[in-house]
């Protein structure tokens, strides 16, 4: 699930402590709210080269969670929290750096610790999200609910959580539901990507319907030609629709831009299963493996490599091949990796 996480801005003004910021401060804090990782990289990491300020490790995790370089981000967040601890903003940053590695129970449990948690819209959507990926919808419902009446308005902004509480409704089978508050989330934020990537997937895809998956799709990639995962879910709809070279060049897309994607090779991996490659769906399988799917998808792949490879790592007696649990973080259902 997910953002990734594309371009994710958590300035939190009601987690910030109270202090004046310095000219280079804001000027790396701009650079986050437009989404400009890498400046905001370079500038953090030559006020920490001088030395004596803390505060822009977690602005540098800020960055690297941005981009999905999750492990950095954890690494800065904990310096960070050394050096300033109880640090708001570090600690948001390293739930979210715990989420994108698939370490969802410790992400919770961070998020909660978190000034004033219990009403922060910011942190109860992301807390939302932890429990949607850890397959716990009853619980993710009621805190985007939580969200929402904290919000207040439904302002544009407030279009990522409708967008979510749609995307929870999916995954517990309350289709009209989900396809009020995904609808919802467009109106209020046409311009947005992320609300025709997460329509398309849990309105039509989760139903087989490809065609109308990928016609939100196209929207999504119109608005932002660089989206990985818009890319990667209308290939897997393409794929489904018997457009298998159409397919494979969309995920190849989204390869380009975000290789780190663990279910990038998990979907090349099932179509050169299924097309008899056996040899390269294996080598496909482990890379997903590599990039940690099974932390933060489940078991599926290491199904796969078990059946089909010989073993799921060396040393590592193969799965039984019946089909495996569900783990609680586990999605309800197969994804494509829309979340973000």
């Amino acid at each position: 699930m997910r953002i990734a996480i594309i371009g994710i801005t958590l300035l939190l003004p009601a987690l910030l402590l109270a202090q004046e910021q310095t000219k280079q401060e804001r000027k790396v804090r701009g650079q986050l709210a437009r989404g400009k990782a890498y400046p905001a990289i370079r500038n953090a990491t030559a006020m920490l080269i001088k030395g004596g300020h803390p505060e822009f490790f977690a602005l540098r995790a800020q960055a690297y969670n941005s981009i999905g370089e999750h492990a950095k981000a954890e690494a800065d967040a904990r310096n960070g929290l050394k050096a300033l601890p109880g640090n708001a903003e570090g600690l948001m940053q390293l739930a979210l750096a715990e989420k994108g590695e698939g370490r969802l129970d410790s992400s919770a449990a961070h998020l909660k610790q978190l000034p004033g948690a219990a009403t922060n819209g910011e942190v109860l959507y992301q807390l939302a999200l932890v429990e949607q990926a850890q397959n716990r919808l009853h619980e993710a419902m009621a805190t985007i609910n939580k969200a929402i009446a904290v919000e207040g308005d439904p302002a544009a902004a407030n279009a990522k959580l409708h967008r979510v509480k749609g995307e929870i409704a999916a995954l517990a089978g309350d289709t009209a539901l989900a396809r009020a508050e995904l609808d919802h989330a467009v109106q209020l934020a046409p311009a947005d990507p992320v609300n025709y990537n997460s329509r398309g997937y849990f309105l039509h895809a989760l139903q087989a319907d490809h065609k109308g998956a990928i016609a939100d799709y196209d929207r999504a990639i119109k608005l932002n030609p660089n989206y990985s995962y818009a890319f990667n879910n209308r290939g897997w709809s393409r794929y489904m629709l018997g457009q298998r070279d159409k397919g494979i060049k969309d995920i190849l897309q989204a390869k380009r831009r975000r290789p780190g994607n663990p279910y990038i090779y998990r979907n090349l991996g099932v179509i050169a299963l299924q097309s008899g490659d056996t040899a390269k769906a294996c080598t496909l399988f482990r890379e997903a493996l590599d990039k940690g799917f099974t932390a933060l998808y489940g078991g599926e792949v290491e199904h796969y490599v078990a059946q089909s490879c010989g073993t799921t790592s060396p040393g590592k007696p193969p799965a039984p091949p019946a089909p495996l649990p569900p783990r609680k973080d586990q999605p309800a259902a197969p994804r494509t990796n829309a979340p973000e």
